[in-house]
């Protein structure tokens, strides 16, 4: 067992409210500047929060909503949280296949390299949109020129999803040459895969349940990885159209998402992404 992996960390997806994936009321990218913006706000509440903590986090923007809040996003690397990439436009490598996945890949770590003058380690794909007959994103990935990448969700998912994929990081051999992961925390009960740790699992589940999840993952030896989303710490945020199961997903129990993240705030300690993959090496 490998106890240099009980460590945590706390990461952000960086994109709006309406950033949400596979339905039909999600809007096309050339309506997004004339939705409402409440990116701002949000993160600098989370800001707030991590201050008040001396929490460093990561945080995947998405290249599309570091253009339009390239401020914020200086404030966030001053702060000294890591800037790493969600791509550009948010979109899903099996939708659009390899030479578009490229160039979005590619264009939002450009985007966030000429705003923070800085080289870009880290990517993660929207919805962790990696599945098993994808795996040339991770060749696409490495020949961009990103470091780690924390795209694969070793579990059951809607979009995306690999289920015999390691449940600890590991290093991905490319076309390109070594590419760290770091996936996200999984718990393992009865041969079954469960994620507690973010998003709409994080909402829905206990405190007690999340608390246990943790001990199992660092008493295996392995890292908790937390993920957010802006929108999720924001009750009133516009709703869009879903489906009554997307729906579910998304907005459930939004005004747990906060209390349980100053709860993990106190009481844990986060490094980086970067500073987890450092240790693969």
């Amino acid at each position: 067992m490998s106890y240099k992996f009980r460590v945590s960390s706390l990461t952000v997806d960086v994109e709006e409210w309406f950033h949400v994936l596979n339905d039909p009321a999600v809007p096309d990218i050339a309506s997004w500047n004339n939705l409402e913006s409440r990116l701002e706000a949000n993160i600098e509440r989370l800001l707030s929060l991590f201050a008040k903590y001396r929490v460093c986090t990561t945080m995947f923007w998405l290249g599309w909503a570091a253009e339009r809040n390239k401020k914020l996003m200086r404030c966030c690397h001053r702060a000294g949280h890591e800037i790493a990439s969600h791509g550009y436009g948010h979109v899903l490598a099996y939708h659009v296949g390899r030479k578009k996945f490229f160039e979005d890949i590619l264009r939002g770590k450009k985007v966030l390299e000429d705003i923070i003058g800085e080289k870009v380690s880290g990517f993660r794909a929207p919805g962790f949109g990696i599945k098993d007959e994808t795996t040339w994103a991770f060749d696409v990935i490495k020949e961009v020129g990103y470091e780690y990448d924390s795209s694969v969700f070793p579990g059951p998912r809607g979009h995306g999803g690999m289920l015999k994929s390691s449940l600890e990081p590991y290093v991905i051999k490319t076309s390109c040459g070594p590419l760290p992961e770091l996936s996200m925390s999984i718990v393992e009960f009865m041969g079954r895969h469960f994620c507690l740790f973010g998003g709409g699992y994080l909402r829905l589940s206990p405190k007690w349940l999340i608390h246990m999840g943790i001990k199992h993952l660092h008493s295996n030896g392995r890292p908790f990885i937390l993920y957010i989303h802006p929108r999720e710490i924001d009750p009133e945020h516009p709703r869009l159209p879903l489906s009554p199961f997307r729906r579910f997903k998304s907005y459930a129990n939004l005004k747990t998402t906060l209390p349980k993240l100053e709860w993990l705030c106190r009481d844990f300690k986060f490094i980086t992404m970067r500073e987890l993959a450092e240790q693969l090496k």
